[in-house]
């Protein structure tokens, strides 16, 4: 760390030692955001005691592998990658920034991404849904501060009243979900969007089937999934998984733009970006369409 940096962690670990969470927060945000995610995956630390048991611990490594595939430095770069991005386009899209905004991460897993919404948002602010009760439990087992709920696989609606939310954004999670998942998902958070809010997602276009290997289970060719991409707009290989309401809902999807703005009116596609640290998952912002109706 900066000396600059190290001075505002000892200034943080003072106010966590004497019980003044609100000054510890607003010290920690002081740091830039790589900074701040390098120290909250160190974390606990024994240079910050009081610091580490007021922040959540970082998962372990063999955690971290499965549930994105890296850990460590280099999964900290891919997910900085993300979060600069939504930081940079949040304020393009709605004229504000997201310091304070009410956020829900959508498939929130051990809470990778969450973690570095705290740089700019109080936890009580924070809210995070994961259909996998392993994922949740993680998130309390490691004591992340804010709302961390198990959500339905085919979600109508979600664990918790609060219904505005400034940000939602959902990682890797679009790509992996059944044509009926990602219906139900898209059509309930337009409910959960505030008026001027933005959901990003990541979607994988057609030249993902051309660089991964299909499941022997699934019985398809990278040609013919490809084909109902380019058909369709929509293309899914599903995993070797159980039925949820006679729908597996998980596996590897792709989908264009063109079949995201044809199929869900009431959400308006505002921008994208590419993510260079994963060029096969683009970034999609979209806000709600008032003149639709969820």
């Amino acid at each position: 760390m900066p000396p600059s940096a190290t001075a505002i962690l000892r200034v943080a670990e003072s106010l966590a030692h004497n019980g003044d969470t609100e000054g510890m927060w607003s010290h920690l945000r002081q740091v830039s955001l790589e900074e701040f995610g390098e120290f909250l995956i160190g974390l606990p630390n024994p240079q910050y005691p009081s610091l580490s048991r007021a922040l959540p611990a970082m998962a372990s490594v063999e955690v971290q592998r499965n549930w994105t595939g890296n850990s460590g430095q280099l999964l900290l770069v891919q997910t900085l990658s993300f979060v600069r991005s939504v930081q940079r386009h949040f304020p393009q899209f709605t004229g504000r920034p997201l310091e304070g905004a009410k956020i829900l991460d959508f498939g929130c897993g051990y809470g990778r991404i969450s973690r570095l919404m705290y740089h700019f948002t109080p936890p009580a602010n924070l809210y995070g849904v994961d259909p996998m009760e392993e994922s949740i439990r993680l998130c309390r087992e490691s004591r992340m501060p804010g709302n961390f709920f198990v959500s339905d696989y085919l979600p109508e609606s979600l664990p918790f009243s609060e219904n505005r939310f400034d940000l939602i954004f959902s990682f890797s999670v679009f790509t992996h979900l059944s044509l009926r998942a990602t219906r139900t998902a898209l059509g309930t958070l337009r409910r959960y969007i505030a008026p001027d809010g933005l959901l990003v997602i990541t979607i994988r276009p057609e030249e993902y089937w051309r660089s991964t290997t299909l499941d022997p289970s699934a019985q398809r060719t990278a040609d013919e999934v490809l084909a109902d991409h380019r058909r369709d707009g929509f293309a899914f290989v599903p995993h070797r998984r159980g039925t949820v309401d006679g729908d597996v809902t998980y596996g590897d999807t792709s989908l264009s733009l063109a079949w995201l703005a044809r199929e869900f009116p009431a959400w308006r596609i505002v921008g994208q970006d590419h993510n260079p640290a994963d060029p096969l998952q683009i970034l999609v912002f979209l806000a709600a369409d008032e003149k639709s109706h969820s």
